[in-house]
């Protein structure tokens, strides 16, 4: 009998294997049980004559063939302990050759029974949020269809009776239809930002990254909102001289949006001056100051910042802390009587983490606001 013969012996005495922290099992090339160390007796629940009385497709499933396969790789693979099936155990399985001249395998095993229970109830638990979500998405999607139509024709007939299309109404009745269609507009705004913070907040929100024209896009932007401040008597200045990409890889959809809610906002709250809309790239420091973790050798032109700067009031500090949270601010916006807007500032927040971005506010009393946020302008991992 040789050495290594004399260490896999199926026996109790001492040998160097048996101090291996984790369960180990030695067979032949054939598949013969040779040695067992106490602390997969230990797992199995097992004495060391009922193990060796067994082959390993009695232990678990698979077998010789699985151990054979894990041999030629560097996988491991999870089966369930065939022996005392009454208690589910789970075993994470690794194998080896044992480097001598009769082809011995050593296979390495540890108990994952805790592991595999937590890692089935994470599944159970995706799978039940991932329904959850779907019927929400279809909940909300119903919903918003049975609010929003009768709010459309309450706004709809009323302006219509507004402007005569029923018949002459008197002052008082004109008085009473601009209250309703005032209502009905904020009420029809505030039901719209509900159901898209929830669909942002539940993760359900629609949107899809691909190459679009930017610059095209901009121009489109700024001819609509220049009317608008020119009804306001205010300079609009989009400034994209510093851009030296024309095309973006994001949502194209997602960005105007952001940036609708953002120069809304600038224009509803400037009564005088400007606002400007400046498009660069940022440097390093500025990706690092808005915490973007920058990959080492990307491009400069790979990320682009937008920045939207007014010459309003500005906003107090008050107002300024958890600007992006509407749940905090929604007593200021009740006072207000203006509760669609505490959800708007909470879409701009989570429409700019769709874009994989950062959005920054700063604003001082009487110096205006300045809202910078930065996005990939191309697709990068991250």
């Amino acid at each position: 009998m040789n050495i290594l013969s004399w260490f896999f012996k199926p026996k109790k005495e001492n040998n160097i294997l048996s101090c291996y922290p984790d369960a180990l099992l030695v067979v032949s090339a054939s598949g013969e049980l040779l040695y067992a160390n106490e602390n997969l007796l230990g797992i199995l629940n097992i004495s060391s004559d009922e193990l060796f009385n067994l082959e390993l497709l009695d232990i678990f499933d698979g077998g010789f063939n699985l151990v054979s396969n894990l041999v030629n790789s560097d996988d491991s693979a999870v089966v369930r302990s065939k022996v005392n099936q009454d208690i589910e155990v789970y075993l994470d399985i690794k194998a080896s050759e044992y480097e001598d001249d009769e082809g011995k395998i050593i296979i390495s095993i540890r108990d994952v029974t805790n592991n595999k229970k937590m890692l089935d109830k994470l599944m159970f638990e995706h799978e039940y949020v991932t329904k959850l979500n779907k019927n929400r998405s279809t909940f909300l999607t119903k919903v918003s269809n049975e609010i929003t139509s009768p709010l459309h024709s309450i706004n709809g007939f009323s302006e219509a009776i507004l402007e005569g299309l029923g018949g002459d109404v008197n002052e008082k009745q004109q008085k009473y239809l601009k209250i309703i269609n005032k209502n009905s507009v904020q009420l029809l705004e505030l039901v719209g930002g509900i159901l898209e913070y929830s669909k942002l907040e539940s993760g359900i929100y629609d949107y899809e990254f691909k190459n679009f024209d930017f610059v095209t896009m901009m121009t489109n932007l700024f001819n609509k909102y220049k009317e608008i401040a020119d009804s306001k008597k205010l300079i609009l200045n989009f400034n994209l001289n510093s851009l030296t990409k024309r095309t973006l890889y994001s949502d194209e959809a997602v960005l105007k949006k952001i940036l609708a809610i953002l120069l809304d906002n600038a224009i509803e709250r400037t009564e005088s001056g400007s606002i400007q809309l400046a498009v660069s790239h940022p440097d390093a420091t500025c990706l690092q100051a808005a915490g973007i973790d920058v990959t080492k050798g990307l491009p400069a032109q790979s990320y682009i910042m937008m920045q939207i700067t007014d010459t309003s009031k500005g906003l107090p500090e008050s107002e300024l802390n958890n600007i992006f949270d509407p749940y905090a601010n929604i007593d200021k916006y009740i006072a207000k009587k203006n509760v669609a807007k505490s959800l708007e500032m909470g879409i701009v927040y989570m429409l700019v983490r769709i874009l994989k971005g950062r959005i920054h506010v700063q604003s001082e009393p009487m110096q205006g606001c300045i809202f910078t946020f930065i996005i990939p302008a191309e697709k990068i991992n991250l």
